[in-house]
């Protein structure tokens, strides 16, 4: 279990861009003759863009949430009005 751990951890620095060179060039040299390894890291990097989608639409939600609070107040509807008039 631990040593699961630290490949998580081995490969979201790899994936992260936060091992030195030489280690990140160790780990390169590693993907290559570790087919099983590659298929860990290829799934890892897709649960890193499926966290940073879900991220975004949250986050564009919450803006969105507060822009419609804003509008709602007849001063910021007013200014926004007077800006872009």
């Amino acid at each position: 279990m631990r040593s699961e751990l630290n490949e998580i951890q081995l490969i979201d620095q790899y994936l992260l861009r936060q091992l030195p060179a030489a280690e990140a060039q160790a780990f390169n040299t590693r993907l290559l003759c570790n087919g099983p390894l590659a298929e860990r890291v290829e799934a890892q990097r897709i649960a890193h863009r499926l966290i940073r989608l879900y991220a975004r639409k949250k986050e564009r939600r919450r803006l969105e949430a507060i822009y419609r609070q804003l509008q709602s107040e007849p001063a910021f509807a007013h200014q926004l009005k007077t800006i872009f008039a």
